[in-house]
């Protein structure tokens, strides 16, 4: 159940009774993180939160008092749904005759979560979470920067699969004008930091551990704080534990000694660790010179290469994308330009790496040791940034700091255009596919429309080929077109055949 457009005096009661619950608890201890421009204070009431916060949090976390900007309060929640009465009889489902009905339609007659939305905080991230299928409770009272999080089951294996901890509520408290959270990765030698720019699977993590047990100077492998600092981008580390598969760990154990096993990441395909006995390695306020764009290649010797203008286009949509999904922050404007104008101008490299790890970190070692950034020439940044991934277009138009997605079906097409094939020849051969429906043709022109008016179409020269059709893919999106912009006003199916 979803509680939309709140006013805030309504939000303010909610908030008033979460605190009022809270506080009846009986706290065990304070904590204490020191994010340098942002320290947060932790009340804990649970034991069990204490182990998380110290294999994740070593590097941050302190005991000694700070001046805080922020308090986190955590505890373990054993009945959420008897929590989600307290705070208000809007969430009572014996109470509230909407909350009844849904419920009615369930088959365990059970509400699977209730969200609450504030135009305050955000149309599209929920201020106040209650999941009642996993156990979690979440709320962000950034008027008093308060934040809440109460967690049923906190088993470690259990308790992981949540990923990183409080990475949403870091996001809150660490965006700034000049600070943000980000999804990346960041090494470096000689006081040269390399921001790493890409999704998972792509290497980043790799690279950066790999580096880290040859001696480079370390922030991340996967969550930092960026921040313009005087006029200069510095980033810094978070937490204390690395993800890596089974296979790349089994290639780095002989020289990982150092590595404390944590979690098998909840049966998925990732091995977690703490690498506290690494903090000599970690660098604060640590300068970024470059950034990377890495590439898995099956070449017997590692590159690195200027990007061209298209390749530095995908290298950004990459951390962008990867940062906005992880933070629920793809519809903020203002966060994807301040991201964009931190990273925009850096010198971009696009860096093939091979199956050989070894080989890839004495490469990287040898370019940082000869890099010159005074000889380094500027690559140019596209109005139009496209990044194909796994087969869907992920776009970003660097002047309007808007994102477009499409479906496989959607990006086949895209593809064909950019490809110089003609619309004509395109829709003929869309009309031919059996089983297709009557309404592919508005689909199709409507998709092409969409596609001019948000000047996310590269004009090209005719190249007078055939189309380029991918069935399975038209199949497995059930012959529908989907382009999908993010704007303050939620998602905007672009088709507007297929909106339900």
């Amino acid at each position: 159940m979803e509680f939309l457009n709140l006013k805030k005096e309504k939000v303010r009661q909610y908030f008033n009774n979460i605190e009022s619950c809270v506080l009846n608890k009986q706290e065990i201890c304070i904590k204490y993180l020191d994010f340098g421009f942002k320290k947060v204070r932790l009340i804990v009431y649970d034991f069990e939160f204490l182990a998380h916060i110290e294999k994740q949090l070593a590097f941050c976390v302190k005991d000694t008092p700070l001046e805080f900007n922020s308090t986190l309060f955590l505890w373990k929640e054993k009945n959420i749904n008897a929590l989600a009465n307290l705070i208000s009889d809007d969430f009572n489902s014996k109470l509230n005759l909407r909350l009844r009905v849904e419920s009615l339609y369930k088959k365990n007659r059970m509400l699977d979560f209730i969200r609450v939305y504030s135009d305050d905080f955000s149309k599209t991230k929920p201020q106040i979470n209650i999941n009642f299928q996993t156990g979690i409770f979440s709320a962000f009272d950034v008027e008093k920067n308060n934040y809440y999080y109460g967690v049923k089951n906190l088993d470690f294996e259990e308790f992981i699969k949540e990923g990183h901890l409080f990475v949403q509520f870091f996001n809150e408290i660490l965006k700034t004008r000049n600070s943000n959270l980000i999804h990346g990765a960041v090494i470096g030698l000689n006081n040269t930091g390399v921001l790493i720019c890409a999704r998972g699977q792509m290497g980043k993590s790799t690279l950066a551990v790999s580096s880290l047990l040859k001696g480079f100077e370390y922030v991340s492998d996967d969550y930092l704080i960026l921040l313009n600092k005087n006029g200069n981008l510095v980033s810094s580390p978070i937490y204390s534990i690395i993800t890596l598969s089974p296979l790349i760990y089994e290639k780095l154990k002989k020289c990982a000694d150092g590595f404390e096993f944590v979690s098998k990441n909840a049966r998925k395909d990732k091995f977690v660790f703490n690498i506290s006995k690494y903090h000599d390695n970690f660098r604060v306020n640590y300068p970024i010179k470059l950034c990377i764009f890495p590439n898995l290649t099956f070449d017997n010797d590692p590159k690195i290469l200027p990007c061209t203008p298209e390749e530095k286009g995908r290298a950004i949509v990459q951390l962008l994308h990867s940062t906005l999904t992880q933070m629920q922050d793809l519809e903020d404007l203002s966060t994807i330009k301040k991201i964009l104008n931190m990273v925009k101008d850096f010198p971009f490299y696009k860096f093939n790496l091979s199956c050989d790890i070894d080989k890839n970190t004495d490469v990287f070692s040898d370019f940082l040791n000869k890099f010159d950034l005074n000889s380094v020439s500027k690559i140019g940044l596209e109005k139009i940034c496209v990044d194909v991934t796994s087969d869907i277009s992920y776009i970003l138009n660097t002047d309007s700091c808007q994102f477009y997605t499409m479906n496989k079906f959607a990006t086949n097409i895209y593809q064909n255009l950019l490809n110089g094939v003609s619309e004509s020849e395109i829709l003929s051969e869309l009309l031919a596919i059996p089983n297709m429906p009557e309404t592919i043709k508005d689909s199709f022109n409507n998709f092409v429309t969409a596609l001019k008016d948000k000047k996310i179409f590269k004009k090209v020269k005719p190249a007078f080929k055939k189309p380029d059709l991918n069935i399975k893919f038209i199949k497995e999106d059930d012959y529908k077109l989907s382009l999908v912009e993010f704007s303050k006003r939620k998602n905007n199916q672009l088709i507007r055949e297929n909106i339900t």
